[in-house]
């Protein structure tokens, strides 16, 4: 987590929180977690897929690792 930027931890524990996120880039998701911008949110969701701590299905964006994501959870 230390090594990721701030935006993509952010993005990265509100993804957590919600298991599943059909749309990160809403303005009920950028509220309910206090994230900046849905462009910043854009941005922070290609490095967090490319960095593979974020996959993308038919249903919407998850956490990679489950037990990465419980331990987020529990921590954040």
């Amino acid at each position: 987590m230390f090594r990721l930027p701030d935006k993509q931890g952010k993005l990265l524990i509100s993804i957590a929180k919600d298991e599943k996120v059909v749309s990160p880039t809403s303005s009920d998701f950028v509220k309910k977690h206090n994230l900046i911008s849905a462009s910043s949110i854009q941005a922070a969701l290609k490095g967090l897929i490319e960095k593979e701590f974020v996959t993308r299905d038919e249903h919407g964006y998850a956490v990679y690792d489950k037990f990465f994501e419980m331990w987020l959870r529990e921590k954040y």
